[in-house]
């Protein structure tokens, strides 16, 4: 975009894909540009408006499924990478012990629950 004007203006871009717009101002006398993300494999329409005025449109396209594919190592490696948090016996230990009184009080809880102080059924009378 390009401000050919005098003074700082404002301007939205707008997506068709319920994505919130992009405001923006632009300088005198500069250009600026804005990069916009699109879904993959998906035609969007870009829109520029400027004081509710559409500036200009386009639809746009990621194609993704031409895009050549990232290069493979020439050596494999012996092992995955650590991704993951560290397992420490501290936090083994914690988890123990969280699931052992997470598991007594279902085990109460399921004991004490479906009693009644009423009589449901009527006892029979000989």
């Amino acid at each position: 975009m390009r401000n050919t004007g005098n003074k700082t203006e404002d301007f939205g871009i707008e997506k068709n894909d319920d994505t919130a717009a992009i405001p923006g101002q632009i300088r005198p006398d500069s250009t600026r540009t804005v990069a916009v993300r699109v879904r993959e494999d998906r035609r969007t329409r870009i829109t520029v408006n400027w004081a509710n005025k559409r500036i200009g449109t386009r639809t746009v396209k990621a194609n993704c499924d031409k895009a050549a594919a990232a290069p493979t190592p020439t050596k494999k490696p012996d092992k995955l990478p650590h991704t993951g948090p560290d397992a420490t016996v501290w936090a083994r230990a914690a988890t123990g012990v969280g699931v052992i009184l997470t598991g007594a009080i279902i085990f109460w809880y399921g004991g004490v629950w479906p009693r009644r102080r009423d009589q449901v059924f009527p006892k029979k009378n000989s």
